[in-house]
């Protein structure tokens, strides 16, 4: 869908047409629910944030400004609500499959190179799960997303430099873990950007 689609679409929606409104629904919902499933690493939390975050939406839609797409302001508003669902959980654990499998892109070819590509999954899955919850966000909206750095200053309401910054120490701090980890002793080396 393009964006004059889009605008027109939230143009309605200020004007209380609930069909425009759920056009935009059906347009953002699969992104935002994998983000916010991505970032909190539980499918009802995911779910429940992404319901939160379109409520917000219909609550604000009046005051969005017109000609800008509502996307950003969704993803600020989820990733937002998922700092504080995690907070309030005190969770260390996510879920963040895609940017594993990103990681760990080789071709395998035996049952055994499955066997440690699995295993290797599972160590830079606990690896992620250690790093700090804005660090954790930004590889997300970074690798899983696609989000460029502006994009995602936008999203997490900071200076693009706060951005470089959080993906430049959840990357070392990552690569840190991984490298300390004596279960990759010998044999595993993965140079990260």
């Amino acid at each position: 869908m393009a964006l004059d689609d889009e605008l027109a679409f939230i143009a309605q929606a200020k004007q209380g047409d609930l069909d425009a409104f759920s056009a935009l629904y059906e347009l953002h919902k699969t992104a935002i629910f994998r983000t916010a499933l991505a970032i909190t690493g539980e499918k009802m939390l995911a779910e429940e944030i992404l319901q939160e975050t379109f409520l917000r939406a219909y609550r604000h839609i009046r005051k969005m400004r017109d000609g800008v797409s509502l996307s950003p302001w969704l993803y600020r508003v989820a990733v937002n609500q998922a700092y504080d669902l995690t907070a309030k959980k005190r969770r260390g654990t996510t879920i963040i499959n895609a940017l594993i499998e990103r990681l760990t892109m080789q071709p395998l070819a035996s049952p055994e190179r499955k066997l440690e590509e699995r295993e290797l999954q599972a160590l830079i899955y606990e690896a992620i799960n250690k790093l700090e919850f804005k660090q954790r966000a930004t590889l997300v909206l970074f690798y899983l997303q696609n989000f460029s750095m502006l994009e995602i200053a936008g999203i997490m309401d900071c200076p693009v430099g706060t951005v470089k910054s959080r993906l430049h120490y959840a990357r070392l701090n990552l690569r840190k873990e991984l490298l300390a980890d004596k279960r990759l002793a010998g044999g595993w080396a993965y140079d990260f950007p």
